[in-house]
């Protein structure tokens, strides 16, 4: 089974080519990747072009101007094409999550039919939930939200739940009226990624590109990708 695997992004190319980079690196199940372009200036506008025109990613979507993520995470039912989807950030550190996570992903909801948003272990998983939120369910462990990062949704809850703009933390919120609306959220147990975000890398300075080479598993310069459709 296909899935779409859709990430939002704003004027971070080399954070985006990094995570573009580690999904196809690591990814062993059909997928099929597609990047939301929220407004990017025109530098950054025309490098996640070429990535399309070279096949990187399969689809892109282009606003001319910012939404934000809740406008992203409203998107997506216009963007992904099957149920579930995956969304993600485009600042996802994953060189050591397992080839298989997809499968992890879609074979533990598809067993648990409340459960509507399901991610990846991260360590803000833990920090995001106090110890209360976190309910065992054999390889899943329900919690009330997860971070933003490749991160399983049922379209039922996207089409039920709107994010409203201006929200701290849209993916969270989402996962609060999820819960409140009968829908079980929660991440795998012994499946992992990792958020670029916890290196304190410098997002908006221009010479950060020496710093995110220091953690990424890849070299982002000279990776060459594979099919972005892999079938």
């Amino acid at each position: 089974m296909t899935t779409d695997i859709v990430i939002a992004t704003q004027n971070r190319r080399a954070l985006l080519k990094s995570t573009v980079g580690c999904i196809v690196e690591r990814t062993h199940s059909s997928y099929r990747l597609m990047v939301i372009d929220d407004g990017s200036d025109r530098e950054d506008a025309a490098y996640v072009q070429a990535l399309r025109e070279r096949r990187w990613v399969a689809y892109v979507l282009r606003r001319e101007r910012p939404a934000g993520i809740a406008a992203n995470l409203r998107q997506l039912l216009g963007v992904a094409k099957t149920d579930p989807f995956v969304f993600t950030d485009d600042d996802v550190l994953c060189p050591d999550v397992a080839p298989d996570w997809l499968a992890r992903l879609q074979e533990a909801m598809a067993c648990r039919p409340q459960l509507g948003i399901l991610a990846l272990n991260d360590p803000q998983c833990a920090l995001n939930n106090s110890r209360g939120d976190l309910t065992p369910d054999g390889d899943v462990v329900m919690c009330r939200n997860v971070p933003g990062h490749l991160v399983l949704i049922r379209r039922a809850v996207l089409e039920a739940i709107t994010v409203p703009d201006g929200v701290h933390s849209p993916v969270k919120r989402l996962c609060i009226d999820a819960r409140n609306a009968g829908w079980q959220v929660g991440y795998l147990r012994d499946t992992y990624c990792q958020h670029i975000g916890r290196y304190s890398i410098r997002w908006h300075a221009k010479d950060y590109q020496s710093d995110l080479e220091q953690v990424l598993p890849v070299d982002v310069k000279t990776l060459e990708p594979p099919e972005a459709c892999r079938e």
